[in-house]
């Protein structure tokens, strides 16, 4: 599990595409990445989560808030 800002993250191992593929996993807006490794899928997670909080000031949308997950 990935944490950034509040919003979490999930991903797992695709063999077929040899990639880390995920998603964050506490809003309904859909938020996907993916990496190589386990470091670049976590980068790929945190600038995710940076695109969208921008796309959302550029465009004056509230970015939806990450629910908390127990």
């Amino acid at each position: 599990m990935l944490k950034h800002k509040g919003y979490i993250g999930s991903f797992f191992f695709d063999e077929k595409l040899n990639l880390f593929q995920g998603r964050v996993s506490n809003i309904s807006y859909p938020i996907t990445f993916q990496g190589k490794s386990l470091e670049s899928t976590k980068q790929a997670f945190k600038d995710a989560i940076e695109e969208y909080l921008d796309w959302c000031k550029k465009y004056g949308k509230v970015p939806e808030k990450p629910s908390p997950i127990e």
